[in-house]
């Protein structure tokens, strides 16, 4: 048996080192993930952390169109910005300020369905002050339930929180580079960071929470207070319902950028947005363009 499964190794990953396996795998793993979203009919939701990218790039996502494969290394330093979220929530567990790591969130108009990030007690509450609208909190559990003689795992929706909303704080952690970290701004978080809080508020009831960033070069942290804005609400609903139109349309908004800048020459659509070329070529232009400019 450990002969057989030492072959099949082999032959999946032949003289790949651990490394390359490692990257392989993730990047095999990804693309099904992918293929699954559109069985399973996905397509067509927007998806709260795409607030405030280019609406070209939102657009082909929702429409399913194809993305250029995600390599290994890209995919670790996601599964590195999941640990942030997943040991901040359970510090703050162990602090005994979380409500619930993650909340539901749908709004069929908006074709929201997705979630969000921690729900704590408000530790900045003021003495005194009144409390504010009762709202009530869900997040979607498994849980089991008896069909005849089998026992089915099915999920419901939880209640988590009954009460004031300004009691509670929600919190949208961020794991960013250390050159971006150091440029965010001195009061204010990112602005399209900004407006996917301001989204949580609109869907939750919450009025107040934090955007909490870390830099992941040297898990240096701080965070920022945010407040209910309707006029942010109101741009941030503007944006997805213009996206929406796009889609259903069948259409693609106009490109914010040009192949040089550096929101599309990271973008996953990147070769079905601008004239297909290879990395070594996408590279050799900007730089060439860098010394022009010079």
């Amino acid at each position: 048996m450990s002969l057989k499964k030492i072959h099949q190794i082999k032959e999946k990953y032949g003289t790949d080192d651990i490394v390359e396996m490692v990257h392989t795998f993730l990047t095999e793993e990804n693309a099904q993930n992918q293929q699954r979203r559109i069985e399973e009919g996905r397509l067509g939701k927007f998806y709260p952390s795409s607030v405030g990218r280019c609406q070209r790039a939102v657009a082909y996502q929702m429409q399913g169109y194809p993305t250029k494969p995600i390599n290994g290394q890209s995919l670790l330093i996601m599964e590195n910005g999941t640990s942030f979220h997943n040991r901040m929530e359970d510090i703050f567990e162990r602090m005994g300020i979380l409500i619930a790591p993650e909340l539901s969130l749908k709004h069929k108009e908006l074709r929201i369905s997705g979630r969000s990030d921690a729900i704590i007690w408000n530790f900045l509450l003021d003495k005194g002050e009144p409390p504010g609208e009762e709202i009530s909190l869900f997040r979607k559990e498994q849980v089991e339930i008896q069909e005849g003689d089998e026992l089915k795992k099915v999920e419901e929706d939880i209640e988590v929180y009954r009460g004031p909303n300004n009691h509670i704080l929600i919190v949208e952690f961020k794991s960013i580079k250390s050159k971006n970290f150091h440029k965010l701004p001195k009061t204010k978080p990112e602005k399209k960071h900004e407006m996917q809080l301001q989204l949580y508020f609109k869907l939750t009831g919450i009025r107040r929470g934090l955007v909490y960033y870390e830099n992941k070069d040297t898990q240096e942290t701080k965070y920022y207070f945010v407040e209910y804005d309707e006029a942010m609400v109101e741009e941030t609903i503007a944006y997805i319902k213009d996206i929406i139109r796009y889609v259903d349309g069948h259409d693609l908004p106009e490109r914010e950028g040009n192949p040089l800048d550096i929101m599309c020459r990271y973008c996953d659509f990147r070769n079905i947005c601008h004239i297909p070329v290879s990395e070594e070529e996408w590279l050799s232009i900007y730089f060439d363009e860098q010394e022009d400019a010079a």
